[in-house]
């Protein structure tokens, strides 16, 4: 099962938030034992690199990001996408993009800790907890 995790359970493994996380850890410790990486919006890496700013030093920020890419795949958004998620009626727009980038990428789920917010999406969400039970 191919999953794409959203911004906020890849800024809890990075940014070690409590108590978010224990469960964000295992989420992708789980992807990664019964599958591949998971994927990460390519949008998610800007943002990363922002959030990191307020949290770390330089020199700690480049070292999680050069995590954050070893250990996930990018799930491309272009024009397509956009489209696609202009489409999808979600009432966040930035949730829409991250549903679109996981049907790009053609993933079976989005592992997120707002599931709520992705009504619409053409990819399921669950919560991390979630993904490690229903595996």
């Amino acid at each position: 099962m191919k999953a794409l995790f959203d911004t906020n359970v890849a800024f809890d493994i990075v940014g070690k938030r409590e108590p978010f996380v224990k469960a964000s850890e295992e989420a992708y410790f789980h992807a990664i034992e019964t599958d591949d990486k998971p994927f990460l919006p390519a949008h998610a890496y800007a943002t990363l690199f922002y959030l990191l700013g307020a949290a770390a030093t330089r020199k700690k920020r480049q070292a999680a990001m050069d995590w954050v890419f070893d250990s996930f795949f990018v799930a491309a958004i272009g024009e397509t996408e956009i489209a696609a998620a202009r489409s999808y009626g979600m009432p966040d727009f930035e949730d829409a993009m991250v549903a679109a980038a996981a049907v790009s990428a053609g993933c079976d789920v989005i592992v997120t800790r707002n599931a709520g917010h992705f009504t619409g999406s053409p990819v399921p969400a669950v919560s991390p907890e979630d993904f490690v039970a229903e595996r």
